[in-house]
């Protein structure tokens, strides 16, 4: 196999990868839990404080796989994050009631930590020299599986599948597109480009102390976490909010899987442009999006209103994937950029409180339109304060 070949399948495999955590977690749970609602006899407040739990167990155990890739590699790594992917999976499929469902959704957000963004991220920045260009294709097919998770359950009753066959089949799924993953990143050497240029000079830990005293590292985390929470509310109940307000549930599916390809677009654009205008003008452009479709999704329900929603949570999602991961790069230099997104993957777990409050806004309120005016606040107030970040490397 050729050096040249190499990098090209690891970022095939790494990319359809992420492809079958979009569409089997975060944007497929939104559509079978009215299903799980009704087997288990759920609220909606359990029913959002299991996509919570999806969401915190992502995210608190982000610093985990940054320490199994420097001691073990990238391709343990994402062994033992199939493994939990299986196993949530599967325990989905047999799941009995509450308690088996919040259990799967732990694993599987353990399992999405593993083989995510954190090992995809450093692993396609360390191979490749086009950082923009390469996370824009890996992000791009990723929301290719946003596009296809609610389609793909659509089809799945179509074709007569119940919501247990559809989770065995993501099980089978992450079964192979993890297996062989892992067996091409065996490739990787734990000591990276990157890291070999810079590891006798500049030490990790020094660089990420140094980093976490600045002040505009935790303004990109929290435009993340600004990000990220309009990303997991919307995707937990936009929805039941659509079918809530006399939408019928084939149009709502198809609008969702409408605004996962504009994510899709906007994460093809960000790699073209993130080389031109630069990674913090992306998140900048990313956070007025999801602001605006946030905003677009709490007043109103017309066919205008809902194609703003569209295009700007789509291209909003698309643009902060590429967008904030480069910008840690541009400012902090790449090679403490493992650790220092592990972090901010961790920190933005706060976000996951999302769902859990939009629930039991549901509940109290009859509506999930209470949770969205004050995110899309937080995200313009965040775009504000990302506006005085200044992108010079330490």
């Amino acid at each position: 196999m050729s050096r040249g070949l190499l990098p090209l399948l690891i970022l095939a495999t790494m990319s359809l990868l992420y492809f079958l955590l979009m569409a089997g977690t975060f944007n497929s749970l939104g559509l079978v839990l009215p299903d799980m609602v009704k087997a288990f006899g759920m609220n909606w407040a359990e029913a959002g404080f299991g996509f919570t739990l999806l969401g915190t167990a992502c995210g608190l155990v982000s610093l985990a796989p940054a320490w199994t890739i420097r001691r073990f590699g990238v391709a343990k790594t994402l062994v033992a994050g199939t493994v939990l992917l299986v196993a949530g999976f599967v325990l989905m499929f047999a799941s009995a009631g509450v308690l088996s469902y919040d259990i799967a959704a732990v694993l599987l957000g353990l399992g999405f930590c593993f083989c995510g963004t954190v090992p995809g991220v450093h692993v396609l920045t360390s191979i490749f020299s086009r950082r923009s260009a390469v996370l824009g294709t890996y992000f791009t097919i990723g929301s290719m599986g946003a596009v296809a998770g609610p389609e793909l359950y659509w089809l799945a009753h179509l074709a007569g599948l119940d919501w247990r066959q559809y989770w065995l089949c993501f099980a089978v799924g992450a079964a192979v597109l993890g297996m062989l993953a892992a067996a091409m990143s065996a490739a990787v050497p734990r000591h990276t480009r990157h890291d070999a240029a810079q590891v006798a000079s500049d030490p990790v830990a020094p660089q990420v102390r140094r980093a976490l005293r600045t002040g505009r590292y935790w303004v990109i985390v929290a435009a993340y976490t600004a990000c990220l929470a309009i990303n997991t509310t919307t995707h937990s109940f936009a929805f039941q909010h659509m079918v809530d307000r006399g939408m019928a549930p084939a149009v709502a599916t198809q609008l969702i899987s409408l605004a996962a390809l504009f994510a899709a677009g906007g994460s093809a654009l960000a790699g073209v442009l993130g080389e031109r205008v630069g990674a913090r003008a992306l998140s900048m452009l990313a956070l007025g999006g999801l602001g605006l479709s946030a905003l677009t999704l709490a007043i109103g329900h017309g066919p205008v209103v809902l194609g703003i929603w569209v295009v700007s949570l789509g291209v909003g999602l698309g643009l902060s994937y590429v967008g904030t991961a480069v910008l840690l790069q541009d400012c902090f230099g790449p090679r403490a950029s493992l650790e220092l997104y592990s972090i901010m993957t961790a920190v933005s777990t706060s976000a996951a409180i999302g769902p859990a409050v939009g629930g039991a806004i549901r509940d109290h309120t009859g509506s999930f339109a209470g949770i969205f005016v004050p995110l899309a606040v937080i995200a313009l107030a965040m775009l504000g304060a990302l506006a005085l970040v200044k992108t010079r490397k330490m």
